[in-house]
């Protein structure tokens, strides 16, 4: 008698739970969704008790990588709009990199989307002594998604993509022939062990940020929907320039801080765009109108006139 009480106090409370969790994340159905995972995943034990045990954590960091990537996001959401992939993915990338585009891993991974040499190469990025496009946010995110797309392909969906491109599609599909379904819940079981622990926590990390980021759609009294909406004033725009032209020359330009324009043009190794290279600078999109008229014009035919051989003697106030 006892126990069958303990059963149902714990009944009761796993129902409180659930329902707490619901409550305070009403994206979930929403996330769950555009990643074809069934809704009844947030009623999984294992997946409630990490909500609980990081959510505070993980809006402490989801705050920190959006406003650190208030230029990328809104071109990353650009981009997969273009390309018919759900946005969901921007938080597979804040997971990877917390939208750091310096960032490295301890394994030579690179950049937002933490892509391998080889694997950036296969994805026709250029990497080489002057130039390194997976530190690029634009031509970065435009490989990762043809790269999710790639992985796709024999999976059939969307969560089973997002945990390949932690531990490779071969890896995804030998779990999901050992455990004879695609099931989430089974799949990342932890007393089964179909995937490695990272893969199980990753995909949790991807839906716990997703569902902190979509609340906002949800409450229109959220503080943080109201920082994303400011944030989304504003994207990037690749701009060509003149071969030798240096970072900090262009962010004088703009008017604006060199460290900001650094941060998304990490794929210049050496501060400048080298010499017969088609590499584009990313500047943001609200200084476009003053690009073309200050470099593209005046600027532009100061720059001809003074440029001799590879150097550029350019002084720093004739664009003014």
């Amino acid at each position: 008698m006892k126990s069958y009480k303990i059963l149902i106090l714990i009944g009761i409370l796993n129902a409180s739970l659930h329902a707490d969790i619901t409550h305070e994340f009403p994206s979930y159905n929403y996330v769950f969704n555009e990643l074809d995972i069934n809704s009844n995943y947030i009623y999984n034990p294992d997946f409630q008790n990490f909500v609980q045990r990081n959510k505070e954590t993980f809006k402490k960091r989801f705050i920190t990588a959006v406003q650190r990537g208030q230029l990328i996001i809104p071109t990353m959401k650009e981009l997969m709009y273009k390309k018919d992939i759900s946005p969901m993915f921007i938080y597979l990338s804040m997971t990877e990199s917390a939208f750091k585009t310096e960032a490295k891993s301890t394994s030579s991974a690179g950049g937002l989307w933490q892509f391998i040499k080889t694997t950036g190469e296969e994805q026709k990025l250029q990497i080489n002594q002057t130039i390194d496009e997976r530190y690029d946010p634009i031509k970065s995110t435009d490989a990762a998604i043809d790269y999710l797309y790639k992985i796709r392909e024999g999976l059939d969906r969307w969560y089973l993509a997002a945990m390949a491109y932690n531990c490779g599609q071969g890896c995804v599909k030998r779990a999901v022939i050992k455990a004879g379904t695609k099931d989430l819940t089974r799949l990342i079981d932890p007393q089964r062990g179909y995937l490695p622990a990272e893969t199980r926590k990753y995909i949790k990390k991807i839906l716990l940020f997703a569902m902190i980021g979509e609340n906002y759609l949800f409450r229109s009294n959220d503080n943080l929907g109201q920082m994303i909406y400011k944030f989304n004033r504003d994207s990037l725009t690749p701009v060509r320039v003149h071969g030798g032209e240096k970072l900090g020359r262009i962010a004088s330009i703009l008017n604006m801080n060199y460290s900001i324009l650094k941060r998304t043009n990490m794929h210049l190794k050496q501060d400048y765009v080298p010499y017969n290279s088609n590499v584009k600078i990313n500047i943001p999109t609200s200084r476009l109108n003053m690009f073309y008229s200050r470099y593209q014009g005046r600027y532009a035919l100061n720059h001809k006139v003074q440029q001799r051989g590879n150097r550029v003697l350019l002084g720093r106030n004739n664009y003014r």
